[in-house]
């Protein structure tokens, strides 16, 4: 799951471009957002970075967590036939010890 976790955020990262205007609106709010808490311009900037990073590395971590509950989804479909083929199997062998049994 961690590579899978960390091949999804260097994906995210790849697609994030500074000079894309929505990143940079994003970052200069997050930024303004630090500034009115009372933190210094410099200061700021680091954290709405950082902000950002731990945004996307929440963002892979839900995508790596949607393909695991995937597999277990598709694990649990291919077992159902043989618990159903087991479920007879023990019906019938019930039945003949019972009658074996009077």
């Amino acid at each position: 799951m961690s590579n899978k976790n960390m091949s999804y955020r260097n994906d995210l990262i790849s697609k994030l471009d500074v000079n894309d205007l929505d990143v940079q609106q994003r970052v200069m709010a997050l930024k303004q957002g630090f500034i009115a808490k009372g933190m210094s311009p410099d200061v700021a900037l680091n954290s709405a970075y950082k902000a950002l990073d731990f945004t996307v590395t929440k963002q892979a971590a839900v995508l790596s967590y949607m393909d695991v509950f995937l597999y277990l989804g598709v694990l649990f479909l291919i077992c159902i036939p043989f618990i159903l083929m087991v479920r007879k199997r023990k019906d019938k062998e019930a039945i003949d010890m019972s009658a074996a049994m009077h």
